[in-house]
C-alpha cells in the first residue's frame, strides 16, 4: 500500500446519514498498465503516464461517475453516482508518472433546499465546466441536468446550491440506467451523451444544448458499446469513452476521438460517422468500469485521465489512470 491520508475535514453523506463521520481515509496504490508486463506503456496512439487504485473503508465513498481535472494538471474533482464530490491533490513521481493524491475532501450533492440528495435522485454521472467555478452535472434515474457554483478552487463543494439547466427532450423515455453520462463543454454551452441509443442498433445521439436549444446529432459507435464519457481535448474535437461489459468476457474500453465537425455534419442531415480510435482497454490490462473523463497539461503535454466507478461493490475498483495524448516509446 503506498500510502494513506487522512483529511480531517471530510464532510460526507454516507448511506444517507447527515452527520459528519470524521476523517476521510484513503490510500492508493501504484498500478501498471500491463499487470503481466509492467514496463510496457504503448497503448497504440496513447502513452501510459501511470496510475493509482484508490481505496477507503469511509462509508459512502466510491461510485466516482465523472472527474475534471485542473489545467495545470494538479488537482482531481469527481462526482459519484452516490450523490457526493470529491476533490483532492494529484502526486506525481520523479518521472512525472501519476502515483497518488493527497488532501481528499468529500462533500455530498445538495438539492435546491440545501438537503443531501438521495437515492435516485443523487444518481450524478456527467460533470463539465461551465466557466467561473460553475459546473454542469447530469443525473439519471431521476433524468436531469443542474449547475453548481462551485468556485474555481472547488471550495464551495459542501454548500452549493443547484440551478436548472436546458436538458433533451424526451427524458422521460431514457432508460433508467442509460441516461445522460456524458458532458463535455461546447461552444456557447454543452455536449450532452445518451449511454445507449434509443433504438439497439441505431447511432448514438449526442445533444448540443445552450441558447435554450437542443440540438440532436447523430454518431456510429462500436457495436455493444456505451457512451460513458466526453472530454474536451483541444478545440474541435472531443474524446469520448466507450464501454461494453458482458459476464463472460468482463469490461472493455474504446477511447476514441470525435470532430465537432462529424457532429455538426450529422445534424445537417449527413451520416453518423464513427469516430476515430486512440486505444482499447481489455482484460489483459489494468481495466475496470470507467465512465469518467478528462484532459489537463502535465509537463506542457496533454494527459487524459480516467476513473472508474466501483459500483459499491468489493469485487471491482476505483482506478484513475493517465495517459499522454501521443504516443511514444516504451
Amino acid at each position: 500500500m503506498k500510502r494513506l491520508i487522512l483529511t480531517l475535514a471530510a464532510v460526507l453523506l454516507a448511506s444517507g446519514c447527515n452527520q459528519d463521520p470524521g476523517p476521510l481515509t484513503v490510500s492508493t496504490d501504484s498500478v501498471p498498465l500491463f499487470p503481466d508486463d509492467p514496463g510496457r506503456r504503448n497503448l497504440d496512439q496513447l502513452t501510459y503516464q501511470g496510475g493509482i487504485e484508490i481505496s477507503s473503508e469511509t462509508p459512502g465513498f466510491g461510485g466516482w461517475s465523472a472527474i475534471e481535472i485542473s489545467p495545470d494538471g494538479e488537482r482531481l474533482l469527481a462526482i459519484s453516482d452516490g450523490g457526493a464530490w470529491l476533490t483532492a491533490t494529484l502526486e506525481y513521481n520523479r518521472n512525472g508518472h501519476l502515483d497518488g493524491l493527497s488532501h481528499p475532501r468529500m462533500a455530498p450533492l445538495r438539492d435546491a433546499r440545501g438537503e443531501p440528495l438521495e437515492g435516485p435522485a443523487g444518481d450524478a454521472e456527467g460533470l463539465a465546466p461551465l466557466g467561473g467555478g460553475r459546473y454542469a452535472v447530469s443525473f439519471e434515474r431521476d433524468h436531469r441536468i443542474q449547475v453548481y457554483d462551485i468556485g474555481e478552487d472547488w471550495s464551495g463543494i459542501d454548500a452549493a446550491l443547484p440551478e436548472p439547466y436546458t436538458a433533451p427532450p424526451g427524458l422521460n423515455r431514457l432508460r433508467d440506467n442509460g441516461g445522460i453520462e456524458a458532458l463535455a463543454p461546447a461552444e456557447n454551452g454543452l455536449w450532452a451523451g445518451i449511454e445507449h441509443p434509443a433504438v439497439d442498433g441505431q447511432p448514438h445521439t449526442i445533444w448540443h444544448l445552450g441558447d435554450g436549444d437542443a440540438v440532436p446529432h447523430s454518431m456510429h459507435l462500436s457495436d455493444g458499446f456505451g457512451l460513458t464519457a466526453l472530454a474536451r481535448a483541444a478545440p474541435g474535437e472531443l474524446i469520448a469513452v466507450e464501454r461494453y461489459w458482458s459476464r463472460s468476457t468482463g469490461n472493455r474500453i474504446r477511447l476514441t476521438r470525435i470532430a465537432d465537425s462529424a457532429l455538426e455534419a450529422s445534424a445537417a442531415g449527413g451520416p453518423g460517422l464513427g469516430p476515430d480510435l486512440l486505444g482499447e482497454l481489455d482484460t489483459s490490462m489494468t481495466v475496470d468500469n470507467f465512465e469518467g473523463a478528462a484532459i489537463a497539461e502535465v509537463n506542457g503535454e496533454p494527459h487524459l485521465f480516467l476513473i472508474s466507478d466501483d459500483n459499491f461493490n468489493a469485487e471491482q475498483r476505483t482506478l484513475l489512470l493517465s495517459f499522454s495524448l501521443r504516443s511514444g516509446d516504451g
